[in-house]
C-alpha cells in the first residue's frame, strides 16, 4: 500500500491540522501502520510519526440510478458511525444513503462493523418527468439534470425531435405558474408543445 500524501494529524503548535508527508512507508497486517516524517502545512514543523489506523471494512451496497440498481462494495473504517442521509462519494459518482440494515433491522444509523446492508441513491443527477400537452393528450418524457439545475416557467426545454415551452412546475405541495425551481426540488414539469415555424 502506498504511503498517502498528507494526514490529518495534532500539531503541538497549531491543533488538529493536515500535514505534508514527506517520507515513510505503510505496512501491517490487522490494522494500517504508517511510519515516516511529516510537516504541519500551518507552522512547518517537521516530525517523526507513527499513526495506525483500523483496516478499512468493505460494506455491500445497492445504489438505485432511476429504474436501475447497482451492487458493490464501499469501505468505511469498522467504528465509523454510518447515517441515513449522509452524502458519499460512490465510484466517482455522489450518492445518499437512503435506508442502513443492520442485525436484521433498518436502523438510521450504526457503526459500519455492524451494517449488513447500505441502500443510497444518485443524487448527482436527478430524473425529471415532464408532462406535454399535444393537442387533446398528454405524453410524459424524461429529463436528466443536475440537481442544482434550475427550471424555470417560459423555458423551451429540448425533447429531441419536439421542444416544449414550460407552463406550469409542481415542487412539493406548490404548483408554480411563475419563477424557477431547482431540478432537485421538482415533482413534475408541464409542457405544451412549441409549434414550429418553417420560412421558405
Amino acid at each position: 500500500m502506498a504511503a498517502p500524501s498528507a494526514l490529518i494529524l495534532e500539531c503541538e503548535e497549531c491543533g488538529e491540522v493536515p500535514h505534508r508527508v514527506l517520507s515513510g512507508r505503510v505496512g501491517g497486517s490487522d490494522s494500517v501502520v504508517f511510519q515516516g516524517t511529516v510537516k504541519c502545512s500551518s507552522c512547518g514543523r517537521v516530525r517523526s510519526v507513527t499513526v495506525r489506523e483500523d483496516r478499512p471494512l468493505p460494506v455491500p451496497i445497492i445504489v438505485s440510478d432511476g429504474t436501475e440498481s447497482v451492487r458493490g462494495t464501499i469501505e468505511f473504517g469498522p467504528d465509523e458511525l454510518v447515517q441515513v442521509g449522509e452524502r458519499l462519494d460512490f465510484e466517482g459518482h455522489h450518492i445518499e444513503v437512503t435506508a442502513i440494515e443492520s442485525e436484521e433491522r433498518r436502523v438510521p444509523a450504526s457503526k459500519a462493523r455492524n451494517v449488513r446492508t447500505v441502500w443510497a441513491k444518485r443524487v448527482d443527477r436527478v430524473r425529471l418527468k415532464i408532462s406535454v400537452n399535444k393537442g387533446n393528450r398528454t405524453v410524459t418524457h424524461v429529463l436528466d439534470a443536475a440537481p442544482d439545475e434550475e427550471f424555470e416557467v417560459g423555458d423551451i426545454v429540448d425533447l429531441g425531435r419536439e421542444r416544449a415551452v414550460i407552463h406550469r412546475i409542481q415542487a412539493g405541495g406548490r404548483a408554480l405558474r411563475r419563477g424557477s425551481v431547482a431540478a432537485e426540488d421538482i415533482v413534475r414539469i408541464y409542457g405544451k408543445i412549441v409549434r414550429e415555424r418553417t420560412s421558405y
